[in-house]
């Protein structure tokens, strides 16, 4: 008879697991990562695996999700802070050019968390559609329907304010992203204060 496990357990393993499947990933990419080096990593057996994910992309797609609710909730509490902290209320009279250092450094402190993520691999569009694939169909329904982050409704936000195209912003601002991800062509030591630049320059637009 298997052995019924209590709630802390079924946390416990679950927790194992999204970390071995975002470890794989950074150090395997999505398709060189098994089912069978998940459960070794995760220290489960193989059986105990399909008590929680149907494949090793759900577990892969679910792990994405928990880190890119990670950044929206960065960037989301980060701008909160800085309204909060000066009294402002963002419309189309708000004057944010004081704060850019600090906007800046949000902004770049939710790409640093994607850069040290599983999302680093899973912007390269071959993975991404290699999980997404094999996803149940109400699982890509709801994805899309909830697909629209916290941290894009700030830059929307931003953007209509200063009549900029919402779109472009935000393209640009993925830009610099997938740009960051090129460590060896900048230069190791080179990487954050690049970056910093690029988003600055960005947050000048837009204040």
């Amino acid at each position: 008879m298997p052995k019924i496990l209590s709630d802390e357990e079924r946390k416990n393993i679950v927790s194992r697991l999204k970390a071995a499947a975002n470890e794989l990933m950074l150090e395997r990419g999505v398709k060189k990562t098994t089912v069978d080096e998940l459960v070794k990593r995760a220290g489960i057996p193989k059986g105990t695996f399909y008590l929680f994910y149907q494949s090793k992309e759900m577990l892969l797609f679910d792990v994405s999700q928990d880190y890119h609710e990670q950044v929206d909730e960065y960037m989301a509490s980060g701008f909160m802070k800085i309204m909060q902290d000066h009294g402002l209320q963002l419309n189309a009279d708000t004057d944010l050019s004081p704060y850019v250092d600090e906007i800046t450094e949000v902004i770049l402190g939710a790409m640093e968390i994607t850069y040290n993520s599983c999302l680093k691999v899973l912007f390269e569009p071959e993975a991404m559609n290699l999980v997404l694939s094999k996803l149940p169909e109400e699982v890509l329904i709801k994805h899309r329907q909830e697909d629209k982050s916290m941290a894009e409704g700030v830059f929307e936000n931003m953007a209509l304010a200063k009549g900029l195209n919402v779109e472009e912003v935000v393209g640009s601002f993925t830009m610099i992203l997938l740009g960051g991800m090129y460590k060896e062509l900048v230069g190791e030591n080179n990487v954050r204060g690049s970056m910093r630049n690029l988003i600055r320059g960005m947050v000048l637009q837009l204040v």
